[in-house]
């Protein structure tokens, strides 16, 4: 089964199976430049523990990973390369393009002119929605939300942090 451990190859990286260029480790995730990068100095941010999907990082591994890619972000932005943008970039199952089934986080350089781009349909992407349906889908996925505190969910009028 493509989620299964044993066939990871994130978890033969971490545990010393297969090379890797290190850039950063800790006792929660590790961060290596990918083998087939978007432009050079394209990082993944990998949890050491194998979790095929989001839904299986924990909440203090899933901020840490942020974190680091905040800091790998700023690291890429004064390397040598070249850099006019980041893009940050999560596949989240078969659908979303997801190929390792062991949670990892994009980090990548982009400049005017790299020839990467997402590709999409006019027709079916990006239309302009109704008001109503935007507080409908809002409404929907508020009811769905589990956050430790609802008190920023209790209206469809912005709070002021």
């Amino acid at each position: 089964m493509k989620e299964d451990k044993e066939n990871c190859i994130f978890c033969d990286i971490i545990e010393g199976r297969s090379p890797v260029s290190i850039v950063y480790e800790d006792d929660k995730i590790i961060v290596f430049p990918t083998i087939e990068p978007v432009n050079a100095s394209h990082m993944l941010i990998v949890p050491k523990i194998h979790a095929p999907y989001l839904a299986d990082v924990d909440e203090e591994t899933t901020l840490h990973i942020i974190k680091i890619a905040r800091e790998v972000s700023e690291a890429i932005r004064k390397s040598k390369y070249q850099c006019e943008g980041i893009n940050w970039f999560l596949a989240d199952g078969e659908a979303a393009e997801q190929e390792v089934f062991h949670f990892h986080f994009h980090v990548y350089p982009r400049f005017k002119g790299d020839g990467f781009g997402f590709k999409y349909d006019r027709s079916k992407n990006f239309i302009r929605t109704t008001r109503q349906d935007l507080d409908y889908i809002a409404n929907e996925i508020k009811n769905l939300l589990q956050i430790n505190s609802k008190e920023h969910f209790t209206s469809n009028t912005p709070k002021k942090l």
